[in-house]
């Protein structure tokens, strides 16, 4: 199972028409444009594809959309992690004996916060579920809980968890969890500023926002980086923090700013679902001068 969903997997946004209904015919757009700058896997109805609030027959006719238009090498990871263990299990189930998906993503169980050996016992019950691989995403930031190195090499010795999606950022703690776990999983950065410090320490890649707008510039710093190429993979770092910083400010959650440079792309409409909002008017301004400033969009107007 090991290496099979590529180094760059994007958690793909869900297009919503302006009536906020699925917009499926942008889908094969998004899904080539994707494709076209690096992506190999689809994380499907994840935060950022607004999955709280996507129905479970909106994320049926999404899945089947992407199917239908992606590469055939492409691969599909579904989300369908919760902080309810037998509603996980569920729906680990349910997605698991769809044919159209490669593998699920779970998340640590958020607000509850469990223990270390509830956290443990989370993904156990996962695992012992199904037989397609997956993901765990450890992202204390959003879910107020913590995985220690200890519970995460015993995570990775379940037979079905063959990858890590981190987003603490804590590099020192995971370099040791690398080490102890050589060949049991694959570790992706959740965190596009700090891809070349993953890869630094034994990261594969990355699971990306950011690759909707530069995923050329993300796939062209692994590639640097792995031909030891290390001045011009910083240098690619340094351009992907500084639009990071624009598609991730702190006045927005991720998806609305990435939804809204999309929408100016030609791709999408910046339609969000509560409790997200669009962006207002100053915003999108602020957005749309440094991206112009950093010659990323040369077709992007001010309007």
């Amino acid at each position: 199972m090991m290496n099979e969903f590529g180094k760059i997997i994007t958690a793909m946004v869900t297009p919503l028409n302006e009536i906020l209904n699925l917009d499926l015919k942008v889908i094969e757009p998004l899904v080539k444009h994707l494709e076209e700058t690096g992506t190999e896997t689809f994380v499907l109805a994840g935060t950022t594809g607004e999955g709280p609030t996507i129905e479970e027959r909106e994320k049926l006719e999404l899945l089947s959309e992407v199917y239908k238009h992606k590469n055939k090498l492409t691969k599909i990871i579904m989300n369908v992690g919760t902080n309810n263990t037998k509603e996980t299990v569920r729906n680990a189930i349910k997605w698991s004996e769809n044919e159209m998906v490669d593998g699920i993503m779970v998340v640590c169980p958020y607000y509850n916060k469990p223990s270390q050996m509830g956290l443990y016992k989370h993904f156990e019950s996962v695992n012992d579920a199904v037989s397609k691989p997956i993901m765990a995403y450890h992202i204390p930031g959003r879910t107020n809980v913590t995985m220690n190195a200890e519970t995460m090499v015993k995570v990775a010795n379940l037979s079905n968890i063959v990858m890590l999606k981190d987003a603490e950022g804590d590099l020192e703690k995971l370099q040791d969890v690398i080490k102890q776990t050589e060949g049991k999983w694959d570790v992706y950065s959740g965190d596009d500023p700090a891809l070349f410090d993953y890869l630094d320490i034994g990261s594969k890649g990355i699971v990306s926002v950011a690759s909707h707008v530069i995923g050329d510039a993300i796939n062209s710093l692994i590639e640097a980086y792995e031909n030891k190429g290390y001045d011009s993979a910083k240098d690619y770092q340094e351009f992907i923090k500084e639009v990071s910083e624009q598609l991730f400010p702190s006045f927005s959650p991720n998806p609305v700013p990435v939804k809204y440079v999309l929408s100016k792309m030609g791709l999408m409409t910046e339609k969000v679902r509560l409790p997200l909002t669009e962006l207002a008017g100053s915003e999108k301004e602020q957005i749309l001068n440094v991206l112009h400033q950093q010659q990323i969009f040369k077709q992007i107007n001010h309007s």
